[in-house]
């Protein structure tokens, strides 16, 4: 059988416990259970499946632990979900630039950046309790695409595929056609609904 993969593992014996990973480029950002930010530099040795993995920045000031991470290379920014609440740091001094006030009680978000005629432009769409909260980026800040979408249970995984939102609850898949709200069911109790 062909492995598509081969795991090579690049960090190990790590004394902190690790709860989300965001990569870009050659760089791995590692969030830890006591709220430390861990950016690493990677690079593989010519000719091998060896790594080399140096630390090149640690954070600590981060209070709580790290939920969720995202980073938008393009815009030199790192979105993070810290203490159910969505904050924005700069991907380079880690300095928090803003944090999303009205989504207070977030439990995951998923962010999409569009590139059309050479303009990025970023969404989030964020679960606080049974809503999903829409924003786009701008001037450095989040700001409401459209007002809160009524859910019909917690999500619990979201990702974005074009104009819609794939949600996953406990027992169900939705997409959301963003503008429109208009909620389209696709899984429910392991049967397909197409």
């Amino acid at each position: 059988m062909h492995d598509a993969y081969e795991p090579v593992p690049i960090l190990e014996k790590l004394p902190l416990q690790i709860d989300c990973l965001a990569a870009w480029d050659d760089w791995l950002l590692v969030g830890t259970k006591p709220g430390h930010l861990l950016l690493y530099r990677i690079k593989k040795d010519a000719g091998t499946n060896r790594f080399e993995v140096t630390l090149e920045k640690s954070n600590k000031n981060f209070s709580k632990k790290i939920q969720q991470l995202f980073v938008v290379s393009q815009y030199k920014i790192l979105v993070s979900l810290l203490e159910n609440n969505i904050h924005v740091h700069d991907l380079l001094t880690f300095q928090q630039i803003t944090v999303v006030s009205k989504a207070r009680g977030a439990t995951l978000f998923a962010c999409d950046l569009q590139s059309s005629s050479g303009e990025a432009k970023l969404r989030m769409c964020v679960a606080v309790k049974r809503k999903i909260q829409l924003y786009y980026w701008k001037d450095r800040d989040f700001h409401e695409l459209q007002g809160d979408v009524a859910a019909p249970d917690v999500p619990k995984s979201m990702a974005w595929c074009e104009n819609s939102i794939c949600v996953g609850f406990k027992r169900d898949y939705y997409l959301i056609r963003v503008r429109i709200n208009y909620f389209f069911k696709v899984y429910s109790n392991r049967k397909l609904l197409f």
